[in-house]
């Protein structure tokens, strides 16, 4: 982006990515380049400057909980469902 987005327009690039991000469609993403497992996380960067060196937002979505792949258990999963934020805000 080339300026600030408003609290508006994050929402709705946030809202987009969540619509999109869903557990099949990330999982054909990883069939179509041939890897043979869930795509551990996924992340969206919005640089709203000229500087590529700092990323003024960036949020991540991952399928598993935790650092356990092998661990298929429900309160293991997140499957790309909850979006965390992880510079300001």
């Amino acid at each position: 982006m080339n300026k600030e987005p408003s609290k508006e327009e994050l929402e709705l690039i946030l809202g987009e990515i969540k619509t999109f991000s869903t557990e099949d469609n990330i999982n054909e993403i990883a069939r179509s380049v041939k890897w043979g497992v869930e795509i551990s996380k996924i992340y969206l960067d919005i640089n709203t400057d000229e500087d590529k060196e700092t990323i003024e937002h960036t949020y991540y979505a991952r399928y598993f909980k935790t650092s356990n792949a092998s661990d298929y258990s429900e309160t293991n999963m997140e499957r790309y469902q909850i979006w965390y934020k992880t510079n300001g805000e």
